[in-house]
């Protein structure tokens, strides 16, 4: 194990197109979790040192500065970390100041990744978000005053109500920024959101959120925002490393590069997943019951699940064409020992044939590189399925 993730569930509002586990804060509960989350930390066996480590939520930065700074006191005196370790934390703007910025930078977090999703007003409104576009953009300055040299910024797409022109102007303001990371992702309407919700109601709360009417954008246009984002971002040097992330050279993600590359981590927290010796499993989502258990020195774990070879294969070709390099076929065909040109043949044949990937060759190695078109990238997830 050499990735951990670190669940840390608790909002200060819920947005309106979140499904991910989370709550809204509260001071006793914030430090009961943060209590049971040290001892179930406690118990993870330390094998080997850690290269990367990302804390997630929910909003880490909602909790308070003391809590944190214990916490990270805690993960630091109980793992070993790589000397080029990369430490990652989710923040929302508003929940950061100067002494919260230097304690998470102090204790050891070097990457900070700035949920920001907008800088127009109106459709951080929509989205239910808690800050102001000069908050973020004072939040991102705050960060690097406090010594980070790795921010990332996290976008959102394809909002109701939202222009290619506004969609132009946050990406022009996100570079202004100087971040190293930038992620731009398309809106989801997931089952049970809010956003959900409003959009089989036929109705918005206008008095809160400017927008009129929630009405998702075309699909036309979602795919010129996401182009058009992919042009002007490689413009500005930064490189498109994955469906969507773009990163300055040296600051991809590695904590998620090894989620793509299907490498194993262990999760910690209120519904965490682990992916350990071939074995999938996640904690409990009810925090009662993630409080009970660990409390009780019982395991919060609620589901697991033990990946057969064919299902390992096949996780490890869409997770790994989610990177723009895509694969490499005879590098993958050996660690599963399998011809994935023989097993996945008819599939390859039918994507290629659409114009949705392309097999090249390199001319050093010989081997064969398997990755998505540009009109694959768009086309992702009809790809996906193909192996799944």
């Amino acid at each position: 194990m050499h990735s951990l993730y670190i669940h840390i569930p608790f909002c200060l509002k819920r947005c309106i197109y979140c499904d991910f586990v989370s709550t809204i804060y509260d001071d006793s509960k914030a430090s009961a979790y943060v209590e049971a989350l040290k001892h179930e930390i406690s118990g993870i066996t330390k094998k080997s040192s850690l290269a990367t480590l990302f804390i997630g939520g929910g909003t880490p930065t909602a909790i308070s500065t003391e809590l944190l700074s214990g916490f990270f006191k805690h993960v630091f005196d109980h793992f070993k970390f790589n000397d080029n370790y990369e430490a990652s934390i989710e923040a929302n703007p508003c929940t950061l100041n100067p002494e919260k910025l230097l304690t998470i930078h102090d204790a050891g977090i070097n990457r900070i990744s700035m949920g920001v999703q907008s800088f127009n007003s109106n459709e951080l409104s929509f989205l239910s978000r808690i800050h102001s576009s000069h908050e973020a953009e004072h939040a991102i300055h705050m960060a690097k005053e406090a010594g980070f040299n790795n921010v990332g910024i996290d976008l959102i797409y394809g909002i109701p109500g939202q222009s290619l022109e506004s969609w132009k102007k946050t990406l022009e303001k996100t570079v202004s920024l100087k971040p190293e990371h930038i992620s731009t992702y398309e809106l989801t309407v997931e089952t049970g959101t809010e956003l959900d919700g409003l959009l089989n109601a036929k109705q918005c709360p206008s008095k809160e959120r400017p927008l009129s009417t929630p009405v998702l954008l075309s699909d036309e246009m979602i795919v010129e925002m996401y182009e058009y984002a992919i042009y002007y971002l490689t413009s500005q040097g930064f490189i498109h490393y994955e469906i969507s992330n773009f990163a300055r050279p040296g600051y991809e993600c590695r904590h998620n590069l090894n989620y793509w590359d299907r490498g194993e981590y262990i999760g910690a927290g209120l519904g965490a997943h682990s992916f350990l010796h071939g074995k999938r499993f996640h904690n409990t989502d009810s925090l009662d019951r993630y409080l009970t258990s660990v409390q009780n020195n019982a395991t919060a774990v609620e589901n697991s699940e033990d990946i057969t070879c064919d299902s390992a294969l096949s996780e490890a070709i869409f997770l790994g064409l989610r990177k723009i390099g895509g694969i490499n076929i005879e590098s993958l065909s050996r660690r599963y020992n399998v011809n994935i040109l023989s097993s996945y043949g008819s599939e390859i044949k039918e994507l290629s044939e659409a114009g949705l990937i392309e097999l090249t060759t390199s001319n050093c190695s010989y081997e064969t590189d398997l990755k998505l078109t540009s009109k694959g990238l768009v086309l992702s997830n009809e790809v996906f399925l193909k192996f799944i």
